[in-house]
C-alpha cells in the first residue's frame, strides 16, 4: 500500500532520458472503479504552462523518492486523453471528503488514504471525526472494500463499516485505558519520588545553611575605651594634622 500524501510532490522521472518531467500535483480518481485513473503534474514548460496528465497505466513505477515513466511523451495534455474527459469534468476529491454510512450516520472525514501501486486501487481510508471520540487522536482505518459510492466530496460506505469502527473503538479503548492507567501510575510514582527527593534536598540545604550560620556567628562586641577627654581650648592632634596644608 502507498499513502496518497506521500505521492504528492514526488518528482516524475523519464527513464528514456533521465530528466524530470514535473512533480505530482494531484490525482484523478475514477469513482466507479474506486481507483487512481491518472496523475496530474505541476508542469511548467511551454507558454501556457498547461498541466500534463499521466494515465495510470503509463506509470512504470512509484518508488520511495520518485515516480518513473518510460518516455516524456507519456505526459499528455488533457485534450489528448479522451477517456479521462468525463472524470475531469466531474473531479473527485477524497481528502477531506465526508464519510457517511448508507444508513445516514456521519463517521468522519478522510484525512489520508492508501492505494495499491500496481493497480491503483484504493485499499483503505483513514478517517477522523466525532464518532471516534478522543481515541488515539480520533482516527481509524476503513478497508476500501467497504466503499459503496464515491461522490464529488462525499463517500458512502456500507452499513458494516460503522460496526467495524465500533469494534475497533472497543478494542482500542481497552488499550487506551490500560495505557492511561499505566501512565497515571508512572506519573504518580514520579511525583512521589520527586517529592521525596525534594524534601531530602531541602533538608540537606537547610542543614548546610544552619552549619554555615553557626560557623559564621559574629564575635561578641569588644569593649571600647572611653573617649579621651581633651581639655578645653586644646586642639586634639588629629585636628591639627587635618589642618596642615
Amino acid at each position: 500500500m502507498y499513502r496518497i500524501k506521500k505521492l504528492l510532490n514526488l518528482p516524475v522521472i523519464s527513464l528514456s532520458n533521465g530528466e524530470q518531467q514535473g512533480v505530482v500535483l494531484d490525482v484523478v480518481i475514477d469513482p466507479e472503479q474506486r481507483s487512481l485513473a491518472a496523475l496530474i503534474l505541476d508542469y511548467r514548460k511551454g507558454f501556457f504552462k498547461e498541466p500534463r496528465l499521466i494515465p495510470y497505466e503509463d506509470i512504470e513505477s512509484i518508488g520511495e523518492h520518485a515516480v518513473t515513466i518510460r518516455d516524456p511523451r507519456d505526459c499528455k495534455r488533457a485534450g489528448n486523453i479522451p477517456q479521462l474527459a468525463p472524470l475531469l469534468k466531474r473531479p473527485v476529491q477524497l481528502l477531506e471528503a465526508k464519510v457517511i454510512t448508507q444508513g445516514g450516520t456521519m463517521l468522519g472525514t478522510v484525512e489520508e488514504y492508501s492505494f495499491d501501486v500496481p493497480s491503483g486501487q484504493i485499499t483503505s481510508l483513514e478517517i477522523s471525526g466525532s464518532f471516534l471520540g478522543d481515541l488515539f487522536h480520533g482516527r481509524a482505518f476503513l478497508p476500501g472494500d467497504t466503499i459503496s459510492t464515491i461522490g464529488k466530496n462525499t463517500i458512502i460506505v456500507q452499513p458494516e463499516a460503522q460496526d467495524l469502527l465500533k469494534r475497533e473503538e472497543t478494542g482500542l479503548s481497552g488499550t487506551a485505558r490500560t495505557v492511561k492507567e499505566t501512565s497515571q501510575k508512572v506519573w504518580s510514582s514520579t511525583v512521589e519520588t520527586t517529592k521525596k527527593l525534594g524534601e531530602t534536598l531541602y533538608k540537606s540545604v537547610e542543614k548546610l545553611t544552619s552549619e554555615e550560620d553557626e560557623g559564621e556567628k559574629p564575635a561578641p562586641p569588644q569593649k571600647q575605651a572611653p573617649d579621651e577627654v581633651v581639655p578645653t581650648g586644646v586642639e586634639s592632634p588629629s585636628s591639627v594634622e587635618q589642618e596642615k596644608p
